[in-house]
């Protein structure tokens, strides 16, 4: 299953590597398609492949890190 997500990082959780934690953590792949990151806040569009549980674990595990987590309906790139 392949899904496409849109996060949004604030300031606090910026500079942690919560995808990586995810790539370390859970049998998920991800792309990151798009994304924007400065000091104050940050966001990515990204596709998460995998069995709908450990996509459903992974995005749990994003969220409860404080990053919030809207699913993206089309097509990414196109926007």
């Amino acid at each position: 299953m392949k899904d496409r997500y849109h996060l949004t990082f604030p300031r606090e959780r910026v500079a942690e590597p919560v995808m990586c934690e995810v790539a370390k953590q859970f049998d998920v792949v991800f792309s990151i398609r798009r994304a924007s990151v400065d000091v104050e806040a940050g966001w990515m569009d990204l596709q998460l492949e995998g069995s709908d549980e450990e996509i459903e674990r992974a995005i749990r595990h994003i969220q409860e890190r404080g990053v919030r987590v809207d699913p993206i309906e089309g097509d990414i790139i196109a926007g």
